[in-house]
Order: C-alpha cells, then sequence, then structure tokens
C-alpha cells in the first residue's frame, strides 16, 4: 500500500519513515507530538500495556485506539522526550533493570510464542543466505564462521530447538525485540518505546536474544555485541529482579545458541537485501555477532 491512507487518517504530513527498517512517522495530533507505525495483534498489544502502565512500567502507550489501513494495524504513540542510549555501565545497568523487571511481571497478554519448523530446504537457505554476504564483505571470516553455524544450523531441530522447546521453562509477556534502539532514556530512566514486536515466550530466549542483539541497529554503537564486562554489568541489574530457576542456567549456553541460529542468522541474512553490510559500523556489529565466543556470557 501506499502511505497516503495513513498520512491522512492520522492527519499527517506525507514524510519518509524515520526508520529505515519500517514505516515509521512523526506529526502532531492535538497537539502533542506522535510517531505513528504499525503493531501486531493489536487488540493483545493494547492490552497487554495499558496492562504494563497500570503496573507503573515504564513503556509508551497508544494515544489513539488502532486502526485498521491496507493490510496493517496502525497506532499513534506520543513522543517521547529524551534522549538515546550512551553506553555508560550507568546505562546498561538501566536497561538490564529494566529487562529484569519485565521478566518478573504476571500476565498472559500476548500471542503464544511459535516454534520454528525447519525443513532441509529452509536450512539450505539460509545456509546459502549467511554465506553469501560472508564471503561478499567478510571473506577473511566466512570460511571460519560457516563451519561453525553452519553445522549447528543442521541441527538445530534435533538439538537446541527440542532442548528448550519441552524444557518447560518460565514464560513472559516480552518484546523479543528489546535492543539500545529501543529505548529513550528520561529523567526517571529508560523507556521502552517499542513493544509491538512482543509474543508470550520464554523469558530465557528473550534474555538471549537482549544479550546478542542489543547493539543492533544502533547509530552511533559501538559495532559490536557486549564485551564481557559490559555484560556482567547488564546481567547482575537483570539477576537483581529475576531469580533464574535450574533449568534456565542449565540451558542458558543452550539459549543463546538457539537465539544465535534463529535470530543472529536472520539479521545477517536480511542484512543484504538492506544494504548494512555496505555500513562499516552495522558489518562490525554482524561479523562479531557471528564470531562471538557465547562462553563471554556466563551467569556466574
Amino acid at each position: 500500500m501506499t502511505y497516503s491512507e495513513v498520512f491522512e487518517h492520522f492527519g499527517i504530513p506525507a514524510q519518509e519513515s524515520i526508520y529505515r527498517f519500517a514505516p515509521v512517522f512523526r506529526g502532531v495530533l492535538d497537539g502533542r507530538e506522535v510517531v505513528v507505525k504499525r503493531t501486531h495483534a493489536a487488540e493483545k498489544m493494547t492490552r497487554w500495556l495499558a496492562h504494563l502502565a497500570a503496573l507503573d512500567f515504564p513503556v509508551r502507550t497508544p494515544l489513539t485506539p488502532w486502526t485498521r489501513l491496507g493490510d496493517a494495524s496502525w497506532v499513534a504513540y506520543p513522543w517521547i522526550q529524551g534522549r538515546e542510549f550512551a553506553g555508560t555501565a550507568a546505562d546498561l545497568a538501566a536497561a538490564g533493570s529494566l529487562l529484569g523487571r519485565l521478566h518478573t511481571l504476571p500476565g498472559a497478554h500476548l500471542p503464544e510464542f511459535v516454534w520454528p519448523n525447519p525443513d532441509a530446504a529452509s536450512v539450505a537457505e539460509d545456509v546459502e543466505g549467511l554465506a553469501k554476504p560472508l564471503h561478499a564483505h567478510r571473506p577473511e571470516v566466512a570460511e571460519a564462521v560457516m563451519a561453525r553455524i553452519g553445522p549447528m544450523l543442521a541441527g538445530f531441530t534435533a538439538a537446541q530447538l527440542p532442548a528448550i522447546r519441552e524444557a518447560g521453562l518460565p514464560t513472559r509477556d516480552v518484546t523479543m525485540d528489546f535492543k539500545a534502539a529501543n529505548l529513550v532514556y528520561t529523567a526517571d530512566g529508560p523507556v521502552l518505546i517499542d513493544p509491538d514486536n512482543g509474543e508470550h515466550v520464554p523469558r530465557l530466549l528473550d534474555l538471549a536474544l537482549a544479550v546478542l542483539l542489543f547493539h543492533n541497529d544502533l547509530d552511533g554503537g559501538p559495532g559490536r555485541v557486549f564485551t564481557a564486562e559490559e555484560w556482567a554489568v547488564f546481567r547482575d541489574a537483570y539477576l537483581s529482579h529475576v531469580e533464574l530457576t535450574d533449568d534456565e542456567r542449565r540451558l542458558w549456553p543452550t539459549a543463546l545458541e538457539y537465539m544465535l541460529l534463529e535470530w543472529g542468522t536472520w539479521a545477517a541474512i536480511e542484512a543484504g537485501p538492506a544494504g548494512d553490510w555496505d555500513d562499516p559500523r552495522q558489518a562490525a556489529f554482524l561479523t562479531d555477532l557471528l564470531t562471538v565466543d557465547l562462553g563471554r556470557f556466563s551467569l556466574a
């Protein structure tokens, strides 16, 4: 669809998206600065965000009821005044604490997580899709990365997937997109500004995703995943709220592998068509992601 219908419905000027990965538009509605964007599972998302707000959890909540335009649901959120993540220990601790708070909150408002079911053809497609940008943009690490990740992708349905799926791990409503680019820091601490990918998921997977992709898509970011020192700050703040179960601790290395294979390789593959491998900072991040020693992220 063209976005003229969106601009007309919300009364905002025609414009380019302020976010390069999805249509996100800025304007003024009833005298307030707003962000207009798509959401999924709109009714459930609306209930979840109201639930979080009632619990005083700092998240951006809709200013308007969602509306169906074209093939998507759209909503207007308030523009949150604040600053971007600055990479300091204090900012890392605040982010870890916020995720920990989220992972303790009760309720099951969001859609249930759908477990993947890859077949041989989709695995082969992923292997090819990952190898192509690596050989084109990072030939010096391509063979080593594919020798490591290729067999893991082939063994995913027999190893990481059933280990996590069948463990009965604690589940929570989470964003499945907890990263620095989705936080705005105010005088009262960080506010979660993009909850719209949320699902009801084993919280361990959401933590693993945050660890691996926290610096993803971050303008001015460090171009890498967490260092061991950064992870320790984030982890300790998170664990000040969450008491992980014995099974969660035992399966933590598996959860990291799971999210590297599912979300990490997806990010690297999709970065090709998006042109992210041509961006030195994002290419450096993706390279570090695909070559990182997951043992860096110990829970000890």
